[in-house]
């Protein structure tokens, strides 16, 4: 693909609907970028040629001017000795270089116009470099965003899971210091009332300890 028809279609791309579209948002950024930026490299080369030349060309005019006004004073050093027929030929030779002058004036006025839309060029591509890279960064912030609210999601998680089942060890600790409780009591004499008590609250903790299992479960 020729440099122009690149460059035609980046200027004329609508960089936020392809982003928009893209499977890879980030990955498509960074290749437009990339592209973007050899274009520009081979815009500003070629922008150099021409001005290359176009000073090549004023050196031209310089020096055809300085002919011109050599055949004008030949001429009238000719008249001057009566010799019209060379006068004459001094002035053909002037026309000569006159339409010679004039021609590449006007190859000086078409570069002149190449590099004004080369300058145009230019600025339109690094402004739009300037968006494409404003987006990349928007889509690189916008991971990042997402992915701590999924870390902190993660960790907020973990740290119910973790407190559930300190509150699911310190019951199991109660139950155990209960069950000893009864145990001891249980030597020697038996008292009716002291064990329906213990077994009341026993009952207690293994619904409050149930519902733990469940929660934790669904976690």
């Amino acid at each position: 693909m020729s440099i122009f028809s690149r460059l035609s279609d980046i200027l004329s791309s609508n960089i936020s609907s392809i982003l928009d579209r893209a499977e890879d948002p980030e990955k498509m950024a960074r290749l437009m970028l990339q592209e973007m930026e050899e274009t520009l490299v081979e815009v500003r080369t070629d922008a150099a040629r021409l001005i290359a030349q176009k000073k090549e060309l004023q050196r031209q005019v310089d020096s055809f001017d300085a002919s011109i006004q050599d055949w004008t004073d030949k001429a009238s050093l000719a008249l001057q000795h009566q010799r019209e027929d060379l006068a004459r030929k001094a002035l053909a030779e002037k026309q000569s270089v006159t339409n010679q002058k004039e021609q590449k004036n006007g190859f000086l006025v078409e570069m002149e116009q190449q590099l004004t839309k080369h300058d145009e060029d230019i600025t339109r591509l690094q402004n739009a470099m300037d968006d494409a890279r404003k987006r990349l960064e928007s889509i690189r912030l916008r991971e990042q965003v997402s992915s701590n609210r999924v870390k902190m999601r993660q960790k907020t998680q973990i740290e119910t899971l973790v407190k559930q089942e300190i509150r699911f060890e310190q019951l199991e600790k109660g139950i155990d210091a209960i069950e000893s409780q009864l145990d001891s009591q249980s030597l020697g004499k038996k008292d009716i009332h002291a064990e329906f008590e213990a077994l009341q609250a026993n009952h207690e903790i293994e619904k409050e300890l149930e519902v733990l299992k469940k929660n934790l479960a669904k976690q």
